[in-house]
């Protein structure tokens, strides 16, 4: 009850309520499970929202792995002796720590300090699949390198929950995917072709090819044509809704997030087809991470 309390002060409830939520799976204890579903968006590069202590502004992190590090082999060694093979993710089975991306807006890396916080920060890290959202209840242990990159390390969440309709569904758009998107910029003369990494019913994020040299900004009213090989083109006007960096692995990417116009229901039916292919396509893709990393991905 405590714990519950300590990471959804909103969430109101009894003592009763607690022991029936972990029963109904609402409440999430199960060490193995919630290692599943890190794993899960660890594996598929999933945008992870974090929020420190009670401060109302999100910021965004990715899930990373944390591979042992290589040593060097003494000549006397027994050359017949070696490591197990490390399998990616694998660190996430000790329940010890999980390892994320500096966050975005980078101001986060700042106020995820015991120093700033005057304690260990309370941290909330919340991922959205297709089906549902989760949220984890985890405290900053250290700000560290891995492979010369520096990250964030948390204690492994102690609790978790589980939140049905969390928001609009967004389908992941996979990196294989041949999905391309014209971008026309009303008002002046630029164009350009990019790739989305998620598209919804009423809209989409996509990389900016400019990068930090960025000069996208919010409330500019675009055209777009959004080709898939096989499929009609759909062509829509949008609003810029935000421009945003985000990190991964390989370092730092710019993104947009826009916003359709969808004036004719017929408009609407073409992107909602098109919603559907993406999320097929994704589903297949976790098929493959599962049957290669051992993830459960049926609840996605």
């Amino acid at each position: 009850m405590h714990q519950f309390k300590e990471f959804f002060p909103k969430v109101t409830c009894q003592e009763a309520d607690i022991d029936k939520w972990i029963d109904e799976g609402i409440i999430i204890i199960d060490k193995s499970l919630i290692t599943n579903i890190l794993k899960g968006a660890m594996h598929d590069e999933s945008l992870v929202e974090i929020q420190l202590n009670d401060l109302s502004r999100v910021f965004f992190c990715r899930v990373l792995d944390c591979p042992p590090e290589v040593k060097e082999s003494e000549p006397e060694e027994d050359s017949e002796v070696t490591e197990p093979v490390y399998v990616k993710g694998s660190y996430l089975d000790k329940y010890d720590y999980v390892i994320i991306t500096p966050l975005e807006p980078s101001i986060g890396n700042f106020l995820v300090s015991p120093v700033v916080q005057r304690a260990n920060p309370r941290i909330l890290l919340r991922t959205i699949t297709s089906k549902r959202g989760y949220e984890f209840g985890c405290y900053f242990d250290s700000k560290i390198q891995v492979d010369g990159i520096p990250v964030i390390r948390l204690i492994f969440p102690a609790i978790a929950r589980k939140i049905e309709n969390a928001r609009e569904f967004r389908a992941k758009v996979p990196k294989t995917m041949r999905f391309n998107v014209l971008v026309e910029l009303k008002g002046r003369n630029k164009n350009f072709s990019t790739f989305p990494l998620d598209i919804s019913a009423h809209g989409m994020f996509l990389i900016d090819p400019m990068g930090f040299f960025t000069d996208l900004k919010a409330d500019e009213s675009i055209h777009v044509e959004l080709q898939v090989p096989g499929q009609t083109t759909v062509f829509i006007e949008a609003t810029i809704i935000h421009v945003t960096r985000m990190r991964n692995s390989e370092g730092s990417q710019y993104g947009f997030g826009i916003k359709f116009d969808l004036p004719t229901r017929a408009l609407a039916s073409s992107v909602e087809g098109l919603v559907a292919l993406v999320q097929r396509t994704h589903l297949r893709e976790l098929s493959d991470i599962a049957e290669e990393f051992g993830v459960n991905y049926e609840n996605w």
